[in-house]
């Protein structure tokens, strides 16, 4: 994951683009390698309202990532 850059481009149609659903799906795969992302079975969610700093379930941070913007 060394270009992030997809995860700051403002796209109204986003939840519809597929390339910004396979970096999200990407990014949560890269999320689970990385024992320091992980607590409890939860991972850290990098949406816009919790900026890494919250450990939520992979469904619910999934969806933060397709209906929101990342931090």
């Amino acid at each position: 994951m060394d270009d992030c850059s997809w995860m700051y481009r403002d796209s109204p149609e986003r939840l519809c683009r597929m390339d910004y659903c396979n970096w999200v799906e990407a990014f949560i795969n890269y999320t689970l390698s990385n024992p320091k992302n992980i607590s409890g079975g939860d991972i850290r969610c990098p949406c816009k309202k919790y900026k890494n700093k919250k450990f939520l379930d992979l469904d619910v941070v999934m969806m933060h990532l397709l209906q929101k913007r990342i931090h």
